[in-house]
């Protein structure tokens, strides 16, 4: 059975904002945990930006199960077009974000409104991740830290501070600050959390509030040398702002290559998250790849090292038991 829906109204508490580009082997489970979430007053805005996948049909069967998820469809024009077309289509007091291939844990928006609401000064809250890899299973948990001066530091000195998708932002800070910035495209979050720092303060929550997944087609694995100069750029215009010269320390040779996504680097991670079931995966995925013989060899041997100790730590690292099932929507989906 699905879930009470709360009637349709013209204004709600919470918008969760959602561009949709080729997502459809993840994007039943991603609007399935928003629709199963604790708390219920919220719409879904979901931005299909000319997907060439059967993401748009998905979207249009959980609209006609539920009016609170809207869907817009327009022709490509990549992720900050998306989001500025969802804010502008928004009506709540604050916006959430939500990736299409991630899994929101259902107590998410209910622990992150509350946050806000006692925390008055905070313009945006975000939350520990889980980090998953294409097929659910475990890598990795995430934390930031939650004082606003060293999420700030972290921005300023190319470090991530905020987990994109996990995000809960106030609609009047968001619009006062200027919104997603086009010129900023693939690094579009780290510019609008250097701006908001300005109106307010920034934090993270310790809880996991989000399946966040890993796959070599994320813009993180594909866009990695364009983010690398656009971050130069978005830096030395921060520290002007501020008054400040940039130091020339976080100015990186935009030439450097970053180590591609695939299944050594996922036989990494979850090593170092004490995911040894999930490492073994990777692992094998690895020895049937086009990698080299010396790369092979030289992650056997790491994974060889670091087993004992990731599988010592293992029961210290939990996390994926708060991920919800959602196995069931893609029948419901069907019927």
């Amino acid at each position: 059975m699905l879930p009470n829906i709360p009637s349709h109204a013209s204004n709600c508490k919470v918008s969760v904002l959602m561009p949709v580009y080729n997502a459809a082997p993840y994007l039943v489970a991603s609007v399935a945990s928003i629709i199963e979430q604790d708390f219920r007053d919220w719409e879904l805005i979901c931005v299909n930006d000319g997907s060439r996948d059967d993401s748009l049909s998905i979207l249009e069967r959980f609209a006609n199960l539920d009016s609170r998820v809207r869907v817009i469809d327009q022709k490509n024009g990549g992720i900050v077009a998306a989001l500025q077309r969802a804010i502008a289509e928004s009506r709540g007091e604050l916006l959430a974000r939500m990736d299409a291939d991630d899994i929101s844990v259902t107590t998410r928006f209910g622990k992150q409104v509350d946050y806000l609401q006692r925390h008055p000064d905070v313009v945006v809250v975000g939350g520990a991740a889980l980090e998953i890899d294409a097929d659910g299973d475990a890598l990795r948990i995430t934390r930031h830290p939650s004082d606003s001066a060293e999420l700030v530091e972290r921005l300023l000195t190319r470090h991530s501070a905020l987990i994109h998708p996990s995000v809960m932002m106030r609609r009047e800070a968001v619009q006062k600050a200027g919104g997603y910035r086009a010129q900023y495209q693939w690094i579009e979050d780290h510019d609008l959390w250097l701006r908001l720092s300005q109106i307010g303060k920034l934090s993270n929550i310790d809880d996991v509030v989000l399946g966040y997944r890993q796959h070599s087609t994320s813009v993180c694995w594909q866009r990695s040398n364009t983010q690398r100069e656009l971050m130069n750029t978005l830096l030395q215009e921060a520290y002007a702002e501020r008054g400040l010269v940039c130091p020339p320390d976080v100015l990186i040779d935009s030439v450097k290559t970053r180590a591609h996504g695939g299944p050594g680097k996922w036989t990494r991670m979850a090593l170092r998250g004490g995911h040894t079931r999930t490492a073994r995966k990777h692992l094998k995925a690895l020895w049937k790849s086009d990698d080299s013989w010396r790369y092979k060899c030289r992650m056997t041997l790491e994974f060889a090292l670091r087993y004992s100790t990731a599988a010592a730590g293992r029961k210290a690292e939990t996390g994926s038991e708060v991920l919800p099932d959602l196995s069931a929507w893609r029948s419901r989906l069907a019927a």
